[in-house]
């Protein structure tokens, strides 16, 4: 499902999509165009899946849930952020890179690597974090 998603409407559409799969998805830009994909995992590991357990638990995310991550994410495409958001068992995470990421749960959100509520990408969704529930804000370790 990735590629380019051109027009207002249609990012909207593939993303809510998505998100009624309980799949991730990818955000990033190319000119003028937004591109939304499915988030792809990156494995450090050199394991065939063979010599795995796999667990096969259901990555599930509430109503409540979607409704706050397509939110963040129409704040995030219209401020033209690149963006993750990978969906966990009761949980998405919104995660922006490496150090910088917020875990929204049933209880309320999470957010990692930012110093105040006023920097970066987390200015533009604070209000919604809020909206949905107590924020907490773990600062980067000095």
């Amino acid at each position: 499902m990735a590629g380019v998603v051109e027009g207002f409407m249609e990012w909207r559409d593939v993303i809510k999509g998505l998100l009624e799969q309980n799949k991730g998805f990818e955000v990033s830009y190319e000119g003028g165009e937004v591109r939304v994909g499915e988030v792809r995992g990156v494995s450090k590991a050199k394991v065939k899946l063979g010599e795995l357990r796999r667990y096969a638990g259901r990555k599930v995310i509430g109503g409540e849930l979607r409704e706050v991550a397509f939110s963040l994410a129409e704040r995030l495409i219209e401020a033209r952020v690149p963006f993750k958001v990978v969906i966990g068992s009761g949980e998405f995470t919104l995660r922006f890179d490496l150090d910088h990421y917020v875990r929204v749960h049933g209880g309320g959100s999470v957010v990692v690597g930012f110093n105040s509520r006023d920097e970066g990408p987390l200015r533009l969704i604070y209000d919604v974090l809020e909206g949905y529930g107590p924020v907490k804000l773990l600062a980067p370790v000095r």
